[in-house]
């Protein structure tokens, strides 16, 4: 069965103006698409242009959070750099080297935001005090001896925990995290053997550490991979020494093949009377 010729043409002339309306309904939702992306370029240019991006080193510019030893002032004046110098410009990991600068502060981790108003929030994590530092048995602690062996000066950081534990040096000291994980022991065994805990190790001289436990004066030598076998002696002296403790002056532990006693011909306390008493007598 053929199809008239008229009613072809009819079908093909339907069949292009279809088409023909399916490109403009196209072309006009690519134009649409388009104009959308144009507007959000053009809000997105605007908003790195005209909104105000940069941090004027306010109180609610630079937020602190964690801090227990290190104020607040001191966190946000080593980032105050950051003044002046838009949101999407800064480099928290260079501002977190910042602040981590300040010997109390172990780490630190910035974030940025920018709604609902451009700011920076600074996590603090400060360091463990482990023991006090001074450069001699007259002054008073001058630092704190850190966990990871930092140095922090109480002058700077005045509410600072200052433990009971004191190491004696020189201005120079230099202490690493194996070190004071190694004087932790040391220190430990030597409480865990006398049941006192340890006031002072004097690290003045190197060759001639000297260490107070309790009643107990203790000359350690030098700080060598002997000083734990060394330091496991004490055990077998402590019975020896009860009886004349009381003139006992220090314990040597210094060499490998003998332990000497330094005893005194007087007991401590009547020495000590007794220079207190001259000096009371003296005359001026």
């Amino acid at each position: 069965m053929t199809v008239p010729a008229e009613t072809r043409k009819e079908w093909i002339r339907s069949r292009r103006q279809r088409k023909k309306v399916a490109r403009r309904a196209r072309f006009r939702r690519q134009m649409v698409r388009y104009m959308v992306l144009c507007g959000l370029l053009v809000l997105g240019w605007s908003g790195f242009t005209k909104l105000p991006w940069s941090l004027r080193n306010g109180p609610e510019d630079i937020v602190v959070h964690g801090n227990q030893v290190a104020t607040v002032e001191q966190v946000r004046n080593s980032i105050s750099n950051v003044g002046g110098i838009p949101l999407y410009r800064l480099n928290p990991r260079q501002l977190e080297k910042q602040v981590v600068a300040l010997k109390v502060v172990k780490h630190a981790f910035v974030r940025r935001y920018a709604l609902p108003h451009p700011r920076i929030v600074v996590e603090v994590l400060e360091e463990f005090p482990w023991a006090s530092f001074s450069q001699s048995p007259d002054s008073p602690p001058e630092s704190v001896i850190a966990q990871s062996g930092r140095i922090i000066p109480i002058k700077d950081f005045p509410t600072i925990t200052q433990p009971p534990l004191v190491f004696y040096g020189k201005p120079n000291l230099k202490l690493a995290h194996s070190n004071v994980v190694q004087w932790a022991n040391w220190v430990a065994f030597i409480s865990e053997q006398t049941g006192e805990p340890v006031q002072f190790v004097d690290l003045r001289q190197t060759n001639d550490i000297r260490v107070q436990n309790g009643d107990l004066y203790l000359k350690l030598g030098t700080a060598d991979n002997t000083l734990t076998r060394r330091l496991g002696r004490l055990t077998s002296v402590l019975a020896a020494v009860q009886p004349m403790k009381s003139r006992l002056e220090y314990i040597d532990l210094s060499l490998d093949n003998n332990i000497p006693l330094k005893i005194a011909k007087k007991d401590k306390d009547t020495k000590d009377r007794n220079s207190a008493t001259a000096a009371i007598t003296r005359p001026i």
